[in-house]
């Protein structure tokens, strides 16, 4: 029998939650209030024929990519903790199970997975979900994740020309201005009091712009994977081209922290060029491979500028590739370079 001992909003939110997850995937579930031995709330779902056993996170809106990213770095969330909100959109919904942190709302979405062989996931209903968040989710186009970029690597480009922007970033100076319309009104950059563009929370700007380059921009760029016998040989012999090309992901987070050993490289190259992506291949006898070790994607930014971390892309791209692997190693290597990105954009 559910206790209901705690505070009555989230006994509601919660109990509408396992509600609708009956309604939209089958699945019984029960909570129990917290105990002296149990200080959370802990839910029980029954999915054929074995009991769940998870320790509660009731949060009335789940907007933000960085609330999904305190909650994973805790020990045991992905495992043993469920997230349980109002309606998350359908991006928030991705995210989730992207970073493997399993949720249920009050619309009926669900993403559970205990590893051994349970997996639901259900997404896509918004029940009484603000359409306003659904809207505010639909501007972040390429153009606004390509303006951002260049914002966290530039912060002076916020009250640069549109012209300089455009250059730099790859944006046409017609969208610039909707670029910073969609920022502003998302709350990532505001104006200080003598008129000048600022970004509100670095850490915010950060965490949306990592989870809209791996969901929205990102998969629209031209990536080319390639296999090689030795790996190594090839992260201690390549030497990338300054303007042309430059380390990524984890290898490029062994350079900014010095302790990460990588697994995969990740090389952005500008495709534009020639000779770049030949000379690589031709040099190390690559062969494309859909599932190789090595990542090469295309520079979406002009390669004259941002160039200031090389040999690696700037610090919040190399966030950006850790982030989405959903491995621990990288997580907390990410936790680090974030600290190093928000210092960079508050001292300019």
């Amino acid at each position: 029998m559910n206790n209901l001992n705690f505070l009555s909003d989230e006994t509601g939110l919660l109990a509408k939650a396992l509600h609708e997850l009956k309604s939209s995937a089958g699945v019984d579930g029960e909570f129990f209030s917290p105990a002296n031995t149990e200080p959370d709330v802990t839910v029980m779902l029954q999915i054929g024929g074995k009991t769940l056993r998870y320790r509660c996170e009731v949060k009335n809106k789940v907007d933000r990519y960085s609330l999904l990213l305190d909650l994973i770095a805790r020990p045991g969330t992905t495992q043993h903790t469920l997230l349980v909100s109002s309606p998350l959109s359908q991006d928030m919904a991705n995210r989730c199970r992207e970073l493997g942190l399993q949720f249920i709302d009050t619309a009926g979405n669900a993403h559970i997975n205990n590893g051994k062989g349970i997996y639901i996931y259900v997404s896509g209903r918004r029940g009484n979900e603000d359409v306003r968040t659904v809207m505010s989710d639909a501007t972040m186009t390429p153009a606004v994740l390509r303006a951002m970029f260049a914002f966290l690597a530039d912060p002076s480009l916020l009250n640069a020309p549109y012209r300089d922007i455009s250059i730099q970033a790859m944006v046409s100076t017609g969208a610039i201005g909707k670029v910073f319309d969609t920022l502003e009104a998302r709350g990532l950059i505001g104006t200080t009091a003598n008129g000048k563009r600022m970004i509100r929370s670095p850490q915010l700007f950060l965490n949306e712009w990592a989870s809209g380059y791996a969901n929205r921009l990102k998969p629209k760029l031209k990536k080319i994977r390639f296999a090689i016998d030795d790996l190594g040989k090839f992260r201690n012999t390549w030497n990338p081209g300054l303007r042309l090309s430059a380390w990524g992901g984890e290898i490029g987070a062994t350079y900014l922290t010095k302790h990460l050993h990588p697994e995969e490289c990740t090389i952005y190259i500008d495709m534009g060029d020639p000779h770049a992506l030949r000379n690589m291949v031709q040099q190390f006898r690559l062969r494309a491979d859909p599932a190789g070790q090595i990542e090469v994607v295309d520079m979406f930014w002009n390669s004259d500028y941002f160039a200031n971390w090389f040999p690696t892309v700037p610090p919040h791209l190399i966030y950006a590739d850790l982030v989405t692997t959903q491995d621990s190693r990288n997580i907390a290597a990410a936790q680090q370079i974030a600290s190093e990105v928000v210092e960079h954009v508050t001292s300019r």
